[in-house]
């Protein structure tokens, strides 16, 4: 989490940044219910800006090499959030050919991801590549926070 701080304003003081740390903490172990979905402001499909800013992210690869801004765990995010609010499925084949990187780099990311309860697999999913993955409740009411502050989706 990053609080943006105007350029008006002061540098918090260390009490603020201590609260701030302490928020963090608790917000990590919150974890949203199973049951209900990300709130998105009763959207049934994907905002629009969602779906741009990740075909922004794919042309910006394409257009300047995609190692250059690389930053697989936040692509991992982004397609399985989008997958999860248009009701699909994404295995890791699938995930490691969308997003052009290797199957090991993408399990060390995935793994990470779960380890951090951001990431889950689909309840029945088949072993190996075909293994499919989800975001987990915490990380659908994340990135619907992200988005909506974002980009007031």
């Amino acid at each position: 989490m990053t609080a943006l701080i105007p350029p008006d304003r002061p540098l918090p003081n260390q009490e603020a940044i201590d609260l701030v740390v302490a928020l963090q903490r608790c917000l990590s172990t919150f974890h949203a219910r199973a049951d209900e979905p990300a709130l998105l402001y009763g959207a049934d499909e994907p905002p629009e800006m969602l779906t741009r800013y990740i075909k922004a992210r794919r042309l910006r690869g394409t257009i300047f090499g995609q190692n250059l801004f690389s930053d697989p765990p936040w692509d991992i995010l982004l397609l399985l959030f989008q997958a999860e609010l248009q009701g699909r499925q994404m295995t890791l084949d699938q995930l490691s050919e969308t997003l052009r990187i290797s199957m090991n780099t993408l399990l060390g990311h995935v793994g990470a991801m779960e380890r951090r309860g951001l990431l889950m697999e689909h309840a029945g999913s088949p072993a190996g590549g075909r293994r499919r993955m989800r975001p987990s409740s915490f990380a659908m009411d994340a990135m619907a926070a992200w988005l909506s502050l974002a980009f007031g989706g």
